[in-house]
Parts: structure tokens; sequence; C-alpha cells
């Protein structure tokens, strides 16, 4: 039970990074790799606006395929928690069938765009309400009205979030102890202010709590939870000098964008669905970038043969895999700016990248 604690303590203050700032900087370093999100030089063709509606028509269906709906809890907890999704039987194997998918959808998105044909038939299909197996369950535009309601890891949300409650921090505290943890005043302010942001944070279109349940799965076990902080904070923290520069106001700006364009609308669309699979391979993402950094022995402080990561970028750059990965992530974030029609100032985003 206290493994369990740590984890879904880090998991939920790392979901309001990776949603709120991680998108911004990941995107910002596909910039700097050429992708050229307004380009028009492609001769409109409706065949592949033709071709991206099928596949969003398809989208619910043949992605949830991979997904088993749990029961929620019975429980006399309020709010109640809410039912939550699971990978089906080949759990390996569903995931990367859930990846794939996205990533067809992803590509088919930016080829339509690019093909500048009239896509009012594929902004239907985006724009069309969800009725998937998850369309009883009520969506949210609070973060932490969501995780609450998730029911494999709500009730220590909602224990952390009574964090600043004396009792709640001196267990706060026993559990950073057992982890060697020494936490101080400082600390557990920080933590404190960091629980408070999440409860107070908006995100850009309604989630579900069981959406909450696919994302929080890629970022338990393995190690991957400090894996992906290590890294967002690598890419989101540049050093002063001719490094990488990123630019938040960029991010707020299409963030803010992404939400005036959704409105105050109640419920969930399709394009939200394929949203939370982008958040989600996204995520997956940045750990396999992260991994592959980690594994690099050049890369290494030589004084404590640990990954150093004040030279991340210069290894995102210099790696072919690196500018790979994060030119894939670029599109994940270009396919979400057209699936809102939101602008999104790329070139904006980042400089110095070379």
């Amino acid at each position: 039970m206290l493994k369990k604690s740590i984890i879904a303590l880090c998991a939920f203050l790392v979901l309001a990074l990776v949603i709120g700032c991680s998108a911004d900087s990941i995107m910002n370093l596909g910039s700097s790799l050429g992708k050229l999100s307004d380009a028009t030089l492609v001769p409109r063709n409706p065949y592949y606006v033709e071709k991206a509606t099928e596949n969003v028509e398809a989208f619910i269906e043949e992605s949830e395929s991979v997904f088993v709906l749990g029961e929620a809890p019975t429980t006399p907890d309020d709010p109640p928690y809410d039912p939550s999704w699971k990978f089906a039987d080949d759990v390996a194997k569903s995931k990367q069938f859930y990846l794939d998918k996205v990533e067809e959808t992803v590509n088919l998105l930016l080829s339509a765009r690019d093909s500048s044909a009239n896509d009012k038939a594929l902004r239907d299909a985006l724009n069309a309400r969800y009725e998937g197996k998850a369309k009883d369950v009520l969506p949210h535009y609070n973060l932490y009205a969501g995780l609450e309601r998730e029911n494999t890891l709500g009730s220590i949300v909602r224990h952390f979030g009574e964090i600043d409650k004396e009792e709640h921090r001196s267990n706060l505290v026993m559990i950073l102890m057992f982890m060697g943890i020494k936490a101080d005043k400082d600390m557990i302010n920080s933590l404190i202010n960091g629980v408070n942001t999440v409860k107070t944070f908006k995100v850009p279109f309604p989630l579900q709590s069981c959406d909450y349940s696919v994302i929080i799965r890629t970022t338990m076990g393995d190690g991957k939870i400090m894996s992906i902080v290590d890294a967002v904070k690598a890419i989101t923290s540049s050093e002063p000098g001719e490094g990488p520069k990123i630019d938040k106001e960029v991010l707020k700006k299409f963030l803010s964008d992404v939400e005036k364009g959704v409105g105050d609308r109640e419920y969930q669309t399709v394009g939200d669905k394929i949203a939370v699979g982008i958040v989600y391979s996204i995520i997956s993402s940045i750990y396999d970038l992260d991994k592959d950094f980690r594994e690099d022995k050049e890369y290494r402080d030589p004084e404590t043969d640990k990954p150093d990561y004040t030279r991340f970028f210069e290894y995102v750059f210099a790696k072919e895999k690196g500018k790979a990965s994060m030119d894939k992530i670029l599109s994940y974030f270009d396919a979400l700016s057209y699936i809102y029609n939101s602008k999104l100032d790329i070139a904006g985003l980042v400089s110095g990248a070379f």
C-alpha cells in the first residue's frame, strides 16, 4: 500500500506537469526540426480528406476494441468513483494497437490538412458527440475533479488532496522518510502548492476519469514516472546561453485558443478522444526518448556516472533517433492544433536549436 501511495502521488503531480507544460516544450523542439505546419504547397486533393474522415468515423469503435471498461466501485464515497479503462487480454499487443491507431489517425489528419481540400465532412466527424463504451461517464474540465473519480487511484489522490491538513501532512512526511527523503518545511510547502495547483488546473477540453486511467497507466511501473519527470524537466528548463529557448507564452496562447474553441460544452467529442490518444502517445514517446538517453554512456556525468540532463537537448539534436522522436511528437501536436482548429506558432516556440 505504501509503494502504491508513493506511485500514486508521483503520477498525480506528474499529470499536471505533463498536460500543462511538457506539451509546449516538446512541440517547440519539433519546430526546429523544420516542420512547417502551414505549408500549402501540396495540391488540393479530396482523397486525403475522405480517408481521414473514414478513419475518424471508425476511431472510437476500433480504438476501444482493445479496452475493457470495468464496473464502477459501489462505495459510500462522495463524489462516487467512475469505471476505468483497462487494456484487454494481451496488454503489450493492445497498447501497440492503440499507439498504431493513433499514429495512423494523426498522419491522415495532417495529410488532409495539407491537401487544402474542403474538410467540412472531416470537421463534422471530429466534432461528433462521443458515443462509445464510456458515454455515460461524466467529463470534467478540472484536473482534480477527474482524477479523484478514477477508481484505481482516486482514494489516494483524495488523501493527498488534503495535504494542507496537518494529519495528512504528517503521513506524507512519514512516506518520504521511508523513501530516504528528509522533508523540510520548504519541500512540504512546495508539495502543498503543487497539489493546490492541480486542484485549480483546468484542462482545455473535457476529460473523463477513465481517460486518466489510460494516461496514468502509461506513467506507472518500470521507473517510468521518474524517467518522464526528468525528461520533462530537462525539456522545459533550458539553461541560459545559446541553447534552445522555450517560450511558454506561445504554449499558453495555444492552450487558450484551444479552450476558446472548445467553449463550455459539457460533453466529449470524437476529437477529444483522439486527443486523449495523442497525449498517451506523446508520454510514451517521451519515455522511450528518455530511456535511450539514459542508456547512452556518452551523456553521463563522469563524476556520478548518472545521465547528465544538462546535455539532454544536445543529445536530442545530435542523434538521428532523438530528432526523429521529437519530429514525431511535433506531428502529434500539429494534429492537436488541427483537431481544435487552433493556430500553433511552432517557429516562435523554440530558438537556438541549431
